[in-house]
């Protein structure tokens, strides 16, 4: 494959800082909801990131067409050095760590998130030849699933501590009489800093960046943006598609990061492990889906597999309601980490294929803006202290399995003309 080398690079400096945002998008929700019991500040706090978003993500794809790639990637690393960097050092300074500076690193790292996907499979699409486009793609969730998965095994370490019985996981036990005090937050910060230090390093060695023609390179950025729509107003099939594949990511981000914390505590009557293991169960699944994706599904049924895999995740939604067992948490976690990033595989394919490079960022960036649009209802809505009882956290459960269901739905009722479209 061509560009080797710097898909290698690419792929250790985004596993190393992919740690560093699992870690802090798992510790920042459960500081809120289970040491300082403020999940209604949290889910205030969700909600503005999410609304600032919105518009962020609007210009993200911009920048991301316009602007060098890797130059890109080590604005990102920066920027969270020095973020995460200044409020670990006021809490190690003053032994305590105000609630809006703990809310930073979490807008921070959504922030950088934002940008550093779109623009990571923008650059792998621009250097990766069409055939190797599932490959790639595959290889990109499997490193990034590796990397959450280690991010939750840590967090859980370090949210928790260990009292000397072990890290217990499905029944094995790990670090007996291993024994160490939970990490204050603002320590968790200050390792994530590093982190992107040293992607940021390694993303600067990398010499050459494969150029593709980038049409409109001076235009301002409203111009861009409107060529974006324009691309997807002529195509409108690909404008529902890529709205509705995104629905259960829609899911599993508020789920995770705004429902999860909740139902640990309120339903399961568990602690931070638990909440921190169950997202390592999702990301062991997604990654057995970047392993086996391109295998059990052939490229020709990029909507099919859509249609299947967000119908089992809905079910599985339904599946957490039926019992308060936590095993069955962290296996309904493990299928719904397995569909949602078999869906991420295919889709993205799917729009390899049919959205040229030199408006994908643009085009992602629609997308991201209505997603963000449905993501504030939801947000919105389940901040509400109706909610925040061991009974009525369920109902917002059931209303991401209905999303779930709705877009295989969608999707079938199309199915014919995406699988037509050349």
């Amino acid at each position: 494959m061509k560009s080797s080398s710097t898909i290698s690079l690419l792929l250790i400096a985004n596993a190393i800082s992919g740690i560093s945002q699992g870690i802090t998008m798992l510790a920042v929700p459960w500081y809120f909801t289970g040491i300082i019991n403020q999940e209604g500040l949290f889910g205030d706090i969700y909600f503005v990131v999410t609304l600032v978003s919105l518009f962020w993500g609007v210009y993200s794809g911009t920048l991301i067409d316009r602007y060098n790639r890797k130059s890109i990637f080590l604005i990102m690393n920066i920027a969270g050095l020095f973020i995460l960097g200044g409020v670990s050092a006021y809490g190690y300074f003053y032994q305590e760590l105000p609630w809006l500076l703990a809310g930073i690193p979490f807008a921070a790292t959504a922030f950088i998130y934002n940008l550093h996907f779109p623009n990571l499979y923008a650059f792998a699409q621009e250097i990766t030849p069409k055939k190797d486009y599932v490959r790639v793609t595959s290889l990109l969730e499997i490193q990034g699933q590796i990397s959450f998965t280690v991010a939750g095994g840590v967090a859980a370490i370090l949210l928790q501590g260990l009292d000397g019985s072990g890290f217990h996981f499905f029944g094995f036990s790990f670090l007996e009489n291993f024994k160490f005090k939970p990490v204050e937050i603002w320590t968790i910060f200050g390792i994530n800093s590093f982190t992107y230090l040293v992607a940021f390093a390694i993303i600067y060695n990398i010499k050459s960046f494969t150029k593709v023609k980038k049409g409109h390179e001076a235009a301002s950025l409203k111009k861009q943006l409107e060529i974006g729509f324009s691309f997807l107003h002529k195509n409108p099939l690909l404008l529902r598609f890529g709205v509705v594949s995104l629905l259960l990511f829609l899911t599993v981000i508020v789920f995770g990061t705004q429902l999860s914390p909740m139902y640990v505590k309120l339903f399961l009557e568990r602690g931070g492990d638990a909440f921190a293991i169950s997202d390592m169960t999702f990301s062991i699944g997604a990654l057995l889906a970047g392993v086996f994706t391109a295998r059990i599904f052939k490229q020709d049924q990029n909507i099919s597999s859509l249609i299947a895999l967000n119908a089992i995740a809905g079910f599985m939604y339904l599946a957490m309601i039926a019992t308060k067992l936590t095993i069955l948490f962290y296996m309904a976690n493990f299928i719904i980490g397995f569909c949602n990033a078999g869906v991420r595989i295919q889709r993205i394919t799917y729009i390899f294929h049919h959205v040229p490079n030199e408006v994908i960022g643009r085009a992602g960036s629609v997308f991201f803006v209505v997603n963000i649009l449905m993501r504030l209802m939801l947000i919105g809505l389940f901040a509400l202290p109706f909610f925040h009882t061991p009974t009525t956290i369920l109902y917002p459960i059931i209303l991401l399995a209905v999303i779930c269901v709705s877009a295989s739905m969608f999707l079938l009722k199309d199915y014919k003309k995406l699988i037509e479209v050349k």
